[in-house]
C-alpha cells in the first residue's frame, strides 16, 4: 500500500479545514462589530428595527468576503484566510454594495409591513402576512443567489438581478434546499442565541455553497468564466 505524504491525510485535511473556517468566522465577525455592538447594546424590540437595519448597511460586503473566502476554499481545497477574506471584501465592496443597499430596503418595508399586519389581526390582514411572510422568502433568496453570484463571476448589476431571479425557479431544487438551509438557521438562531448566525457563518455558507453547486456550475458553462480566473 502506497503511504500518504505528510498532509495527505484524512485527518489533516480535516483539522486545516475546520482551522480555515473557524479564522474566515473570525474576520466575519469583527468585519460585523458595528452591528454586533448594536444588537449587545439594545433591547432586541421591533422599535429598533430601523437601526438594526442601518447598522446591517456595511454587513454586506462582509458576507460577500465570506462566499468568496468559502467559495475558494471548496474549489482549491486550501485558503489563506485573512488575505482571501480581505481579498474578497476589496473586489467586491463596490458591486455587492449596488445590490446589497436596495434588497436591504425591500426586507425593511417588507418587515415593517409584516409586523403591521400582525399587530392589527384580521382576515386580510392574515393573507397578507402570509404574502408578505413569502415575499421575504423570497428577497432573501434572491439576495443570496447575488451574493452567490457577485463572489464568484463578474457580472453587471441587471445581469446578477436577473440571474438571481431566474435561477430562483430554475434551480427548483437548490432554492427550496437554500431557503430550508435559511430557516433552520433563523431556527437554531432563536432558540439559542441571537448570536448563533453570526459565530456559525463560515459553516452556514459552506453548507449554502455546497447546495449551491449546480447553480454555479451552470452559470459557469452557460455564461461566463468565474472571477476567480479574471484576477
Amino acid at each position: 500500500m502506497k503511504k500518504r505524504d505528510f498532509g495527505e491525510g484524512i485527518l489533516f485535511s480535516l483539522t486545516n479545514h475546520i482551522y480555515w473556517l473557524l479564522m474566515t468566522n473570525i474576520y466575519f465577525v469583527i468585519s460585523n462589530a458595528i452591528i454586533l455592538f448594536f444588537f449587545m447594546t439594545l433591547e432586541p424590540t421591533f422599535s429598533n428595527i430601523t437601526i438594526y437595519f442601518l447598522a446591517l448597511i456595511l454587513t454586506g460586503p462582509s458576507i460577500s468576503a465570506l462566499f468568496y473566502s468559502i467559495g475558494k476554499l471548496i474549489r482549491e481545497k486550501e485558503l489563506s484566510p485573512l488575505r482571501d477574506f480581505l481579498h474578497g471584501y476589496k473586489i467586491n465592496f463596490k458591486d455587492t454594495m449596488k445590490f446589497w443597499l436596495p434588497l436591504l430596503l425591500v426586507l425593511y418595508i417588507l418587515f415593517v409591513d409584516l409586523q403591521y399586519f400582525n399587530s392589527n389581526p384580521s382576515v386580510l390582514h392574515h393573507v397578507l402576512s402570509v404574502i408578505f411572510f413569502i415575499g421575504i422568502l423570497l428577497t432573501m433568496m434572491i439576495m443570496m443567489n447575488s451574493f452567490l453570484i457577485n463572489a464568484g463571476f463578474q457580472f453587471r448589476l441587471k445581469d446578477i438581478c436577473k440571474l438571481s431571479i431566474y435561477y430562483s425557479f430554475k434551480k427548483v431544487k437548490v432554492t427550496f434546499g437554500n431557503i430550508g438551509i435559511i430557516i433552520i438557521t433563523l431556527f437554531l438562531t432563536m432558540i439559542t442565541s441571537n448570536f448563533f448566525i453570526v459565530f456559525t457563518a463560515s459553516v452556514v455558507c459552506y453548507v449554502f455553497l455546497l447546495n449551491s453547486k449546480d447553480l454555479l456550475e451552470d452559470i459557469k458553462v452557460n455564461f461566463c468564466k468565474p472571477q476567480e480566473n479574471t484576477n
